[in-house]
């Protein structure tokens, strides 16, 4: 019976591994030729595998999409959970931009691909995007945000579509033009030196 179980641990893993590998080819091809100009057969053929073993593990091309979003968004509700301990709206504005900012840096390519392909995708599950977005804002400016907080705080989620403008931008310049833009459309003044 042992080696049963081991043998079914061990499909088990090289499942996963093999839906990892998949996720990480996809993502790479979404990058490179647009998500649009993907489709599962060249990922199948990428890992020389079969369209069917792919649809095994993902029931469509906007399903690998989502897999590869999830960590974001689980990263953003982190980051909310974080800033909810913040006592000062100004540290508390300046976690979640440093936060917001890091995610762009690290995923800048991805949001470069994904902001200039002209059929890009929808979000999946916009019901979980809406809460963590309410969240946010709640967060920056309270329960009843002004028209013009609410203007800036959906200008913040803009900014992805200008990164194909700053691809000469090392990541550091990067970092530090969407830190000063966000603090600066966030009317949050700089610390003073």
């Amino acid at each position: 019976m042992a080696t049963s179980a081991k043998g079914l641990t061990s499909r088990a893993a090289q499942a996963e591994q093999t839906r990892q590998l998949i996720l990480e080819t996809a993502q790479r091809l979404f990058a490179e030729l647009g998500y649009s100009a993907t489709s599962l057969q060249m990922i199948a053929d990428e890992l020389g595998l079969t369209k069917a073993a792919v649809y095994y593990h993902f029931r469509a091309k906007s399903d690998i999409l989502h897999a590869a979003l999830l960590p974001g968004i689980e990263r953003v509700g982190t980051l909310l959970d974080e800033a909810e301990h913040i006592r000062s709206r100004r540290a508390r504005t300046e976690h979640l931009v440093h936060g917001f900012v890091d995610f762009l840096v690290t995923h800048r390519q991805n949001m470069v691909m994904a902001s200039t392909d002209p059929e890009r995708p929808a979000v999946k599950d916009k019901s979980e995007a809406s809460v963590l977005h309410e969240r946010g804002l709640g967060l920056l400016y309270g329960d009843r945000p002004s028209g013009a907080e609410r203007l800036a705080y959906n200008a913040v989620f803009t900014i992805p579509e200008c990164l194909s403008e700053l691809t000469d931008l090392t990541d550091g310049e990067l970092r530090e033009a969407l830190t000063s833009t966000l603090l600066r459309i966030l009317r949050v003044p700089a610390p003073r030196t």
